[in-house]
């Protein structure tokens, strides 16, 4: 199912990440194994904005009925107070993305009052908790940002 684009979300990423146990089922899609972690960096435009809603699309995702489903993770990189030069990585967000999910799954999250840029990383793993060679295999392809009234914008990567 593909993700229409509206004048609130605004293309992060596109690509074709296969993520699974089953190296060479999409030949067009890279393969990176049973996880892939997207860092970006976001900006706020909105002085009252604190959270942001990521989107992520993909192809070929199911969830066996009665498992958890395949983990989504945001995590946030700040500045250690104990050491310079160093960062913490905290945990801002978790979600379980399901097949009834549909292949598109929104994620909130709080990215508090600092003044930002916020460097976040998204994270996608499979499901795990299926036995080993029975794990979905499916494609990532895209990543969104929808903020409400454009009040963040973001990039790929993390930038100084």
């Amino acid at each position: 199912m593909a993700v229409a684009k509206t004048a609130q979300d605004e293309l992060i990423w596109q690509g074709r990440l296969h993520l699974g146990d089953g190296p060479g089922i999409y030949g067009d899609a890279t393969y990176c194994g049973l996880c892939a972690e997207l860092p970006i960096t976001v900006s706020r435009f909105g002085p009252n904005a604190q959270q942001l809603t990521l989107i992520l699309a993909t192809s070929d995702l199911e969830t066996f009925q009665g498992y958890p489903g395949h983990e989504i993770t945001v995590f946030a990189y700040v500045p250690d107070p104990k050491q310079r030069l160093h960062s913490v990585r905290q945990v801002l967000a978790t979600e379980r993305f399901q097949g009834s999910d549909r292949n598109t799954k929104e994620v909130v999250v709080d990215v508090g009052t600092g003044p930002g840029p916020f460097r976040l990383s998204v994270r996608l793993g499979a499901d795990t908790t299926v036995n080993p060679g029975l794990y979905n295999d499916f494609v990532w392809q895209r990543l969104l940002l929808k903020a409400t009234n454009l009040q963040f914008f973001t990039t790929l990567g993390f930038s100084a």
